[in-house]
């Protein structure tokens, strides 16, 4: 069975220590809270303050590096020096797999750029292994990315074949791409981890808002057909669902409760 975890502190409102118990995981926003020009002395302080925030076990991570590393600028001695330093650190946390954008990998135009899509995707799978980890690519239907739709995704990692390697699947996305669920089932092991969210009137909200509840049964019944077994994240903006100001912790509450009562009900069927 599924996790159900939290991306914590990706926003203001993300405080950990008001977010309600009851995750049993979370997402650590990379590169927001881990700095990889700090030197390894101030990270082992860095690091055991990330550590006592008191949040369930952060299994994955998101929020790469805005560069993408397949486009006429891009910086490779930056790229190099920052991954290895990053995935160094998420290993120190005990993170077992770094989500990164599909936004990332600009659409291959030319044979070069593929050749470095390439490049820069062996050079994840390659660090994550020295430090115990895997990576999830996140198709995240931006056509100017090189793999918009989970099927694409899926066709580049099969081509990238690193053990490492694998894929994201994000609920909004493939709501976005009009994509079925039904695709995840075909190769169910290059799935490694999981996003979901709702929606209000005015955008996106956390999962228990809106109309949405037989969307996630049926995409919880895949994970279950799949025998899936890693996080699925919360990550989405939040907003009050309540009649006074807003309160994280409640909110929070209520997410728990929705997603553990309607995997329950999958699970039962």
């Amino acid at each position: 069975m599924f996790k159900i975890s939290v991306l914590f502190a990706d926003s203001p409102i993300m405080e950990p220590t008001k977010i309600a118990p009851g995750f049993e995981a979370s997402e650590i926003p990379a590169g927001k809270l881990i700095d990889p020009l700090m030197t390894d002395h101030d990270w082992v302080a860095r690091k055991q303050e990330l550590l006592s925030l008191g949040m369930p076990r952060m299994f994955v991570s998101s929020h790469w590096i805005n560069a993408p590393c397949n486009s006429p600028d891009a910086d490779w001695e930056l790229l190099e020096f920052w991954t290895k330093r990053m995935m160094k650190r998420l290993g120190d946390l005990g993170v077992k797999t770094a989500g990164i954008y599909g936004k990332f990998f600009r659409k291959a135009e030319n044979e070069k750029a593929m050749q470095e899509a390439i490049r820069y995707a062996t050079l994840l799978g390659d660090e994550a292994a020295k430090n115990n980890m895997n990576i999830a690519l996140e198709p995240m239907a931006d056509p100017d990315s090189l793999f918009p739709t989970y099927a694409e995704g899926l066709k580049f990692v099969k081509l990238l074949n690193h053990p490492q390697v694998k894929l994201m699947a994000d609920l909004n996305y493939f709501l976005r791409n009009k994509e079925s669920f039904e695709v995840i089932k075909e190769e169910p092991s290059w799935n490694l981890h999981c996003h979901i969210a709702g929606r209000s009137a005015t955008g996106g909200a956390q999962p228990n808002v809106g109309e949405y509840r037989e969307i996630h049964k049926a995409f919880f019944r895949v994970l279950r057909d799949t025998n899936y077994e890693g996080a699925v994240s919360c990550a989405c903006p939040w907003i009050n669902t309540g009649s006074g100001e807003f309160s994280l912790t409640e909110e929070t509450a209520k997410t728990i409760e929705y997603l553990k009562e309607i995997r329950a009900e999958v699970y039962a069927e």
